[in-house]
């Protein structure tokens, strides 16, 4: 018990001077920028959050950083006081949300779809607590509220009518992500993102339908990405310390995890916590090792991208799983006139069909990459854009189309391996055949010899 309270009160150091730097280095290099971070958060929170607008850019560091830590405190003080336990898919969620914080989320536009949630639960008379993950996932569709707030008009109308549209995709997205999940059977981890990408197909339609402006936008930032590196590199290295801390975490509960298939698991109720933490440190890693193979800089939609990927490592990616996703997407861009930033977007967020690999094999999960590549590059028309979970839209497409494929492929090479064994199962039954005659044949000679 002693031992237990002493690793405790250690995490809760490491915790604490792993905040004090963040905080710290934070302050200081905002200083050293002579931002304004108010008026920074004002320009997040009126600018359209459309595809792609980097609130970095947008609003400068130190605002996106404010806006990004308010939305993860009020998750998590939602997450206190509905008393949810924290699993792999409340991390997941926690982190990735926290992700899009620098990349299309503030805590203007996010708000509609919780309010819009509650009066789900109260209407369905179930708890919120059980569709809390879905809700704050529903957030994906947060552009639409600022695009009708802030661009369409900017009228007391429009802002009405945004909140309206918040509340009612609120309301409509738990039943709706429970139906969506039947196409991809769980191969695809961003479930709301698919489910997101056709709700924002049938909303971006019917705005289209009465010639409301959507306009596209490219907005990403390159100056910051020392700052950052330093950073992710100390909140990764923080997790694999803290894993390690949690208990008497031997090499092999690692290791149990990185061979698992990553197919409907929590790793925190299968593995434990420390296991957990450190592939989701190792994860982190792995990411930012990917973006500097492919040299691409750290921004917002990037750090969208790794945050959601060491989320989702409590809740089924492993650095084996999603190796063939990451080189699937590589091996996509020979000979493709894709731009850089969003192959290494693409790698990152394709991670969501590590399942694939984990379950079908290694040269699958290298076709599902260089099959999302493909997709993505055009699927964000269909939802002009607002569905910020837009590589979740894509992923959900390729693993319906391929899961039936590798069904087909699984079971016709068992129906061949069958044939075979019924084949050899025939040919060891003659061979036993030939030997029992042969045997009788042997004993009939010895009697015949001895009756004369």
């Amino acid at each position: 018990m002693h031992k237990f309270h002493h690793r405790l009160r250690v995490i809760k150091s490491i915790s604490t001077l792993l905040a004090c730097f963040i905080v710290t280095f934070l302050i200081l290099y905002v200083i050293q920028k002579k931002e304004n971070i108010l008026l920074g958060l004002a320009s997040i929170i009126t600018s359209p959050a459309i595809l792609i607008t980097d609130f970095i850019l947008v609003g400068g560091i130190g605002a996106a950083f404010l806006n990004a830590l308010l939305i993860f405190f009020f998750n998590f003080i939602l997450i206190r006081i509905l008393k949810l336990k924290i699993t792999g898919i409340v991390i997941a969620c926690l982190l990735t949300v926290f992700g899009f914080s620098f990349f299309g989320k503030n805590m203007l536009n996010i708000l509609p779809f919780y309010i819009g949630g509650i009066f789900y639960c109260i209407y369905a008379h179930e708890e919120l607590s059980d569709n809390f993950v879905p809700i704050a996932f529903s957030s994906a569709l947060a552009p639409f509220v600022s695009e009708i707030a802030f661009q369409v008009g900017s009228t007391e109308s429009s802002y009405v009518g945004a909140i309206i549209l918040g509340i009612g995709i609120g309301f409509i997205i738990c039943p709706l992500a429970k139906k969506m999940y039947h196409f991809h059977e769980g191969f695809n981890l961003y479930n709301l993102g698919f489910t997101g990408g056709i709700l924002g197909a049938v909303i971006a339609s019917i705005l289209k339908l009465y010639d409301v402006p959507i306009e596209p936008q490219y907005l990403v930032s390159t100056e910051h990405h020392f700052f950052l590196s330093v950073l992710c590199s100390a909140i990764f290295g923080a997790l694999i310390l803290i894993g390690l801390l949690i208990k008497d975490v031997h090499i092999h509960y690692y290791f149990k995890l990185l061979r698992d298939p990553g197919f409907h698991t929590d790793f925190t109720k299968k593995y434990g916590y420390g296991p957990s933490f450190i592939n989701m440190g190792i994860m982190g890693f792995l990411s930012m090792l990917f973006l500097s193979l492919e040299g691409q800089t750290l921004n917002g939609p990037i750090l969208a991208g790794i945050f959601t990927v060491v989320g989702f490592a409590a809740y089924g990616k492993t650095p084996l799983n999603t190796f063939p996703i990451l080189l699937g997407v590589h091996l996509a861009s020979y000979g493709s006139n894709t731009p850089l930033f969003s192959i290494c977007l693409s790698g990152l967020f394709g991670t969501a069909l590590a399942p694939i690999a984990g379950v079908y094999g290694t040269l699958w999960g290298v076709v599902a990459g260089w099959l999302h590549l493909s997709v993505v590059q055009s699927i964000g028309i269909i939802h002009s854009g607002l569905n910020l979970y837009n590589n979740g839209f894509s992923c959900g497409i390729v693993a319906s189309v391929l899961l039936p494929v590798m069904n087909m492929v699984s079971e016709q090479n068992a129906k061949s391996k069958l044939h075979l064994l019924k084949r050899h199962k025939v040919y060891i039954q003659a061979i036993n055949r030939h030997f029992e005659t042969q045997k009788k044949e042997e004993i009939h000679e010895k009697n015949t010899t001895h009756s004369h």
